[in-house]
């Protein structure tokens, strides 16, 4: 089978990618530039022995840029889209790096390039399934999204989630929780604090619930959706780590498996928001009062959550905590 993977050289895109050719797929790695792309997809064994046999190819294009999508998607069994714009969670407006911009209307502008090779409407109130043999779409969502939800995040996510649903094509959604491991810029961000601090900031309490997912669960799952349409078809999985915990306890059992001792400096997001609304005007705008939001918001799955996913695959289970962040960040200096 061959899958469209948007974002495949993002932090995400790139666990699900690897796990996708150790699986025996052909992977269609779709990037802003195949130059930057190559080097990136082939970092391990897998992409390379991928590479030589002819399973990983590129295709340069961009989800915002709708004209270069269709050829993109010709012949391809399934589309994934988990692309994720740059310096993400702090929007730039002003470049086109919004979660409206690439979350919402990236989806959107995906679906129509499908609509438009494989011949079915995407929208309106009356709408046929595709022809058989359509390719599948996957999307990429994350854990807090709901069709209440005001943050700009998640009301592209649901926008899209609600578009993809509607396409008439076969969908799966993932709503993945705080998803760690190497290369994650987010958590790798929080921690090098403590490369030159005596102690490691975050905003707001840092005591909601969070139940953080091991990156390669998440690559394992795509693979068991691909592999399983009937189980998977028209379905919106909640995925999360075995271990509930909260941002501070997230953060102290990171440092614990660095070897680091430091204490968490809990920041009051009111004051968070201040410093987010300067620090936007700086250059390389490193901070937003909304990245303060995200960073800070909880996200946990549920008993019922972890059911329905065991449900549909019984033989997927998630990654310890402390043996995930073990794996990578043991004895890290």
């Amino acid at each position: 089978m061959t899958i469209l993977v948007s974002g495949a050289t993002g932090f995400i895109g790139s666990a699900v990618t690897r796990h996708l050719l150790a699986a025996g797929h052909a992977v269609r790695a779709m990037s802003r530039s195949t130059a930057a792309a190559l080097p990136k997809s082939i970092g391990d064994d897998v992409g390379r022995r991928a590479l030589a046999d002819g399973r990983l190819t590129f295709v340069q294009a961009d989800v915002t840029r709708p004209e270069t999508l269709p050829a993109a998607v010709q012949g391809v069994e399934a589309v994934l889209q988990a692309a994720q714009f740059t310096g993400a969670p702090v929007e730039d407006p002003k470049r086109g790096l919004t979660y409206a911009a690439v979350d919402r209307d990236g989806t959107l502008n995906l679906l129509g390039a499908l609509a438009l090779v494989y011949g079915a409407p995407t929208t309106g109130p009356s709408l046929a399934r595709f022809p058989a043999g359509s390719p599948r779409f996957l999307y990429m969502s994350g854990i807090t999204v709901s069709a209440d939800a005001t943050e700009p995040w998640n009301r592209a996510k649901w926008q899209a989630e609600e578009a993809i649903r509607g396409s008439g094509l076969d969908w799966t959604v993932v709503r993945s929780c705080w998803a760690y491991g190497p290369r994650d810029a987010a958590l790798s961000r929080i921690l090098g604090y403590s490369d030159y601090l005596p102690f490691v900031p975050i905003f707001g309490k840092g005591d909601g619930p969070l139940t953080p997912v091991f990156v390669e669960d998440v690559g394992r799952l795509f693979s068991l959706i691909i592999a399983d349409a009937e189980e998977s078809r028209d379905k919106t999985f909640r995925l999360g780590g075995p271990d509930e915990t909260t941002l501070a306890g997230f953060i102290k059992l990171a440092l614990e498996a660095m070897g680091r001792h430091r204490p968490v400096l809990r920041i009051p997001k009111p004051l968070g928001r201040v410093q987010g609304a300067l620090m936007q005007h700086l250059p390389g705008r490193p901070l937003t009062p909304d990245a303060v939001d995200f960073v800070s918001q909880a996200g946990a799955v549920t008993e019922a959550d972890r059911d329905h996913l065991a449900k549909h695959f019984p033989g997927f289970e998630t990654t310890p905590l402390r043996e995930g962040l073990a794996s990578y960040l043991r004895g890290a200096r």
